[in-house]
């Protein structure tokens, strides 16, 4: 007899009985590899077949394809005895499709309305704002849904409310989260904010994760970093099969890839599985369109909501959106930054004379870098990157600190602990060495040398001044540095009296550490003195909120910026860890902006308003728009990083007319 099942792993056997007839096994042979199959045994009577998938729409057709051909080659419509489960999946495709189907008119009913007041648990304790009652009406009504709203719109909390109705009607009993490491503390402090009550909560990592299928008695809410879980998909899948569970993807544009790499293939692979899915991400095209397909598919597995990837692929990288908008539209909802309310912000300049040292060392390093990039004839792409970025780096240094050519000033080492982590975490730069030609043939050598015994960067004092002066009014402040160096000595000098808080990739995020990241946070937002927390913006991007403490008293509301890069998404990301929702009315946020006269500084600021203005078009916008804004270490190539070297060369010439050296 032959047959289809399921084994044990839910995956696709079938076991035909050899025919005796050539042709006939050659058929069936033939037909079950094209159709996935790979032979795993065979005897001299019986050969055995496995569909090596557990993606349900592949299934599904699988079942259909492979009982019509052995109905074709027997001639009996039952020449395959189909399991009753198999029966069964195909029996439930057409009342799921129509679930599928009645979601998504009830979610785009949902985005037609002016009017929402979505029906949640009296559980939930806090107040939903306006703007994000149409959110969670959205979710209540798709089940499987996106939350594509700004940065600090409360996208955690819209999430929480839909759930709070789940819990009450026992759709689902957990909540799993997968997200960056920074968004832990966030999903456990707004459960309380939101609940009431400190969750029963998890962080799942190391050898507890073998546990997991076991643990669902223990605890409601289990967070869970990608890379962890890239690792642990069956035990992800078994819990995920033994509790009704909303799994949420947090930050998602980390599974955009749509060549499918391991985050993206690891949502894919456990989403089948859960109750309920959830996608949350400010920033869902960060690239364009090929970014939308792992997180919609990811919502709704068995449909396959924008169709075959290759293909989605080729139409979007062509025509953006296009087509596609109707299948998308349902499955989102989005709040624009415009529709948060929240007061302006103003931006205060302080332009800074460099020190007469500084001046000379930065005019002779401007006049060097020319002369190189006039002399270069590099004609392999790759190495002319690393070369602008190169010079990029050098004049960034000298205009914030010459201190930091001296130390290793040939090289930057990637793969080094300490200069590793600078650049990919402020530049944006693969795993590969950046050269940086030294100076020691220069005659400002010794200055360089022995700078930091001769003068303070001009830009260190006026941020400590400002910094003082804010805090002898009763404020906290951050100041935001590209550098690691500056934020070393505004630790061990000038603000050591004053106990600083320094957060930069250094710091562990590893909450059993005596020092850790989550740690340092609370401290600077609890303490209710003045205080000054020094950080790069990579280490404090995503999910991370310093304007508001649990309880709704302010935090923070001054950011001083001591030297910025070119990269905007970094700079804006900084902008929104103390301007979101939740701000008091009279709160009056202020960036405080040092540049240095006649140096790159003032590119620099050039090129960041004008990436701010069309950051500032796409976050509000209903639609979804392209933008490089995902929060994490951003690959700053292509024609943004060739206008921003140009602009780089652009001040070079004009340094070198005005001091004709």
């Amino acid at each position: 007899m032959h047959s289809m099942y399921f084994d044990e792993s839910k995956k696709i056997v079938v076991k035909y009985e050899k025919t005796g007839d050539f042709d006939n096994d050659y058929d069936i042979d033939d037909f079950l590899n094209e159709a996935g199959f790979v032979k795993q045994e065979e005897d001299n009577d019986v050969v055995k077949y496995l569909l090596q998938t557990t993606d349900p729409i592949i299934i599904l057709k699988t079942i259909k394809w492979v009982v019509d051909k052995f109905a074709k080659v027997f001639g009996s419509p039952d020449a395959l005895d189909v399991s009753k489960q198999l029966q069964n999946v195909s029996e439930n495709f057409d009342d799921k499709k129509k679930i599928y189907q009645e979601a998504l008119q009830a979610a785009l009913d949902v985005k037609s309305k002016t009017e929402h007041n979505p029906e949640i648990s009296p559980n939930f304790k806090r107040k939903l704002l306006p703007y994000q009652k149409k959110s969670v009406a959205h979710l209540l009504a798709i089940g499987n849904g996106a939350n594509f709203s700004v940065p600090g719109s409360g996208k955690t909390t819209i999430a929480y409310a839909a759930i709070s109705k789940w819990l009450d009607d026992g759709i689902v009993k957990k909540i799993f989260v997968i997200g960056p490491t920074s968004s832990f503390v966030p999903w456990e402090e707004e459960f309380e904010g939101c609940f009431g009550r400190q969750p029963r909560s998890i962080r799942l990592r190391g050898d507890i994760v073998k546990e997991l299928p076991n643990l669902g008695h223990s605890y409601e809410l289990f967070l869970m970093h990608y890379a962890t879980a890239m690792n642990r998909i069956m035990e992800i899948q078994e819990f995920l099969s033994n509790y009704d569970t909303v799994l949420i993807i947090d930050e998602s544009h980390w599974i955009k890839n749509p060549d499918l790499r391991r985050y993206a293939s690891t949502a894919l692979n456990i989403s089948p599985f859960a109750k309920r899915r959830i996608v949350l991400t400010g920033t869902p095209m960060p690239n364009d369109a090929r970014d939308l397909w792992t997180q919609l598919t990811f919502l709704w597995p068995e449909f396959y909501p924008l169709g075959n990837l290759n293909q989605y692929k080729d139409y979007v990288k062509k025509r953006g959106i296009g087509k596609y908008k109707d299948a998308i539209t349902p499955l989102f909802e989005r709040i624009t930054k415009t529709a948060l309310g929240l007061p302006h912000p103003t931006f205060p300049k302080y332009e800074v004379d460099l020190g007469p040292i500084q001046r000379e060392i930065y005019d002779i390093i401007a006049a060097k870098t020319l002369q190189e990039i006039n002399e270069a004839n590099i004609r392999d792409q790759a190495k002319m990157q690393k070369f602008r970025m190169a010079k990029m780096i050098r004049l960034l240094q000298t205009a914030s600190n010459p201190s930091m050519l001296v130390e290793r000033s040939h090289e930057f080492d990637v793969n080094s602990e300490r200069f590793g982590e600078q650049l990919k975490e402020q530049f944006g730069l693969a795993e590969h060495k950046i050269k940086i030609s030294g100076i020691k043939d220069s005659k400002i050598y010794d200055k360089v040398l022995n700078y930091s015994t001769m003068e303070i960067p001009s830009k260190l004092v006026k941020a400590w001044e400002i910094a003082q002066d804010l805090m002898k009014r009763g404020e906290k402040v951050i100041i935001w540095s590209a550098f690691k160096l500056n934020m070393y000595v505004f630790q061990n000098q000038l603000f050591k009296d004053q106990k600083p808080i320094l957060i930069n990739g250094d710091i562990s995020k590893d909450p059993d550490d005596d020092v850790n990241r989550d740690k340092l946070i609370r401290e600077f937002k609890n303490d209710p003195n003045p205080r000054v927390l020094i950080a790069t913006a990579a280490s404090l991007g995503e999910s991370v909120s310093l304007h508001q403490t649990i309880i709704g008293d302010k935090v923070c509301s001054h950011a001083i910026y001591l030297d910025r890069n070119y990269n905007g998404a970094q700079f804006m990301q900084s902008m929104d860890r103390i301007h979101r929702i939740g701000m008091l009315e009279d709160t009056k946020v202020q960036y405080h902006i040092i540049i240095a006269k006649n140096t790159i500084d003032v590119k620099i600021d050039q090129r960041l308003w004008e990436k701010n203005e069309d950051m500032h078009i796409a976050l509000n916008s209903a639609d979804l728009e392209p933008l490089e804004y995902d929060g994490k270490v951003i690959d700053i190539m292509g024609s943004e990083f060739d206008k921003d070297y140009n602009s780089l060369v652009e001040h070079l010439r004009e340094l070198k007319i005005k001091y004709g050296n």
